[in-house]
């Protein structure tokens, strides 16, 4: 089953959106299998040039952690730490 992800669609583009989507299932990603900190590292860094807002990440991390309990904020802060 597909996740609804609460992305304020009217503030990006499509392809913004998508590469927004994928960041998401990349981190999702994370709790299962084992993925190269170069790309998260580097999807991350797209994804923050994307919002370039600090309260819409909180906000969408907030959002992600309750659709599948994970955490971008968590998931990159153990990522960075390496």
């Amino acid at each position: 089953m597909d996740k609804e992800y609460k992305i304020d669609y009217d503030m990006f583009t499509t392809l913004e959106v998508i590469k927004i989507m994928e960041f998401f299932q990349l981190i999702e990603k994370t709790k299962h299998q084992k993925i190269k900190k170069e790309i998260l590292i580097e999807k991350y860094h797209e994804y923050q040039s994307i919002l370039r807002n600090k309260a819409l990440e909180k906000k969408y991390d907030k959002m992600l952690q309750n659709v599948s309990d994970v955490s971008i904020y968590k998931v990159m802060k153990e990522v960075l730490s390496k």
